[in-house]
């Protein structure tokens, strides 16, 4: 699905971003990580799934959205009553937390879901948080190998505030910018109106297994992935070699890590 919304310079930047050779998603081993191999689909998350209670939001005054919706409804006039009606639903909108008014707007109509990547297939931090104290898996792809995939991605901008929403153009700005905070997730998501986006099997290239994944568990998936098509994805492991986390082969071989 490619974004439905207006274009300004700064956008086409962002979107132009050089994509990386991999892109890595960090997964608890749950029932949701076997759906996905079983099926080759990405489970898209709502915005009540995300960890971030300001991701997919739309900052924007009364103002503005008012400016917007004449704009985007020229045939209206500003009439007294219509502005006290809109300004009376805008605010209770935003008084409850919520983005009822985005539906005064066909880019916004659908409901949005973003399945979320990571440039860095190395983060302690998130094999904490999204693997779950590593007792899940780092999972790395190669989007190059999927076309429909490479269509779909797009990078987030991390800056000091977020994005205030005066032209229509900026609506897409607000679901590739996060704050500054999570900048060291170096996130690139894909965005669809859709629960589920499918992936070709040959994408996915390797499966890391985290630290507390038990060596039993890890053969269970390495036979689970032949049944599933997976053959030639690598299974590695990351284990504790005096020191340093190393990650190694099926044969317990140290390999370079990402």
């Amino acid at each position: 699905m490619t974004l439905p919304y207006t274009f300004d310079d700064d956008l086409i930047k962002m979107l132009r971003a050089p994509k990386p050779l991999y892109l890595y998603k960090y997964h608890p081993m749950n029932l949701h990580l076997i759906e996905m191999l079983t099926n080759a689909k990405f489970y898209m998350s709502k915005k009540s799934d995300l960890n971030d209670p300001l991701d997919l939001t739309y900052p924007i005054s009364l103002e503005n959205y008012l400016n917007l919706y004449f704009e985007k409804n020229s045939s209206l006039e500003r009439d007294p009553s219509l502005i006290e009606i809109l300004s009376s639903c805008f605010n209770r909108d935003v008084e409850r937390g919520c983005i009822d008014w985005t539906n005064d707007f066909e880019e916004l109509k659908f409901k949005l879901r973003v399945s979320c990547f990571t440039e860095d297939g190395n983060n302690p931090l998130m094999w904490a948080h999204y693997a779950h104290n590593h007792t899940g898996v780092c999972l790395k792809f190669d989007m190059a190998g999927d076309i429909d995939l490479e269509k779909i991605l797009y990078p987030i901008s991390y800056k000091d505030e977020l994005i205030e929403v005066e032209k229509i153009s900026d609506f897409t700005k607000c679901l590739l910018t996060k704050l500054k905070a999570w900048s060291i997730e170096k996130e690139w998501r894909i965005i669809s109106e859709k629960e589920r986006i499918s992936f070709k099997n040959g994408t996915l290239v390797e499966i890391v297994f985290g630290l507390n994944v038990s060596d039993s568990t890890v053969r269970w998936f390495k036979q689970f992935l032949e049944n599933v098509y997976f053959m030639h994805t690598s299974i590695c492991k990351l284990k504790i070699k005096e020191n340093r986390i190393v990650k190694v082969d099926e044969w317990g071989d140290e390999l370079n890590r990402d």
